[in-house]
């Protein structure tokens, strides 16, 4: 799949799964990959976008609501990963990286939404639940996410960083900006609160 460096032109192809296994020569790691980029290598980038672009779309999804605006700040991640990829820290997973940079389009995107619609609807229902994977039936599915989505903000977000991306505390204390501290106390006030909830549906 080739890779543009404008928003307009690079096309998401959503059917591929991400990968986050360890990778062999044949399938070279993210540093490798991105050492190769900053070589000189354009097409090395490549296998960057096909390995996270779901999880990135996956994510913009759950905190916007709207495909559409999910799949513009998918492809915007990915352009803008591309041109400051000379500002990624290798301290860090690449991963951590492009979804502080998401998550940070989705909050200017929610926040346009909210000056611009400040009386419209949220965008359509997320209909995947891979969250929820172990609860049966999609109608449980549905009624949790709809307990899930009454969480204050930035439980939710933590929430769902936490369980369905399976970030650690130190990589949700980086895309969030707070204190690692933070980060466990909104969880644990999230768990508190769903927990009952979640027994009663089930």
């Amino acid at each position: 799949m080739p890779f543009y460096t404008t928003p307009n032109v690079l096309t998401l192809n959503w059917n591929i799964t991400p990968t986050y296994a360890v990778y062999s020569l044949e399938n070279p790691t993210d540093q490798e990959l991105i050492k190769r980029v900053l070589a000189g290598e354009r097409q090395a980038y490549n296998p960057l976008v096909e390995r996270y672009q779901r999880a990135i779309y996956s994510h913009a999804r759950r905190m916007l609501r709207d495909h559409d605006q999910s799949d513009e700040v998918a492809q915007e991640t990915f352009v803008r990963a591309y041109v400051n990829l000379k500002k990624y820290d290798g301290r860090y997973r690449f991963y951590t990286w492009i979804i502080t940079i998401a998550t940070n389009l989705c909050h200017d995107a929610l926040g346009a939404r909210k000056r611009h619609q400040p009386l419209e609807l949220a965008g359509e229902q997320a209909s995947d639940c891979d969250l929820l994977e172990d609860t049966a039936g999609s109608d449980s599915c549905q009624r949790i996410r709809a307990e899930i989505d009454r969480l204050p903000p930035e439980q939710r977000q933590v929430l769902l960083l936490r369980v369905d991306r399976e970030l650690s505390y130190d990589e949700i204390s980086k895309v969030m900006r707070i204190p690692v501290g933070s980060v466990m106390s909104r969880l644990f006030r999230a768990r508190q609160k769903l927990a009952p909830r979640i027994k009663e549906l089930l």
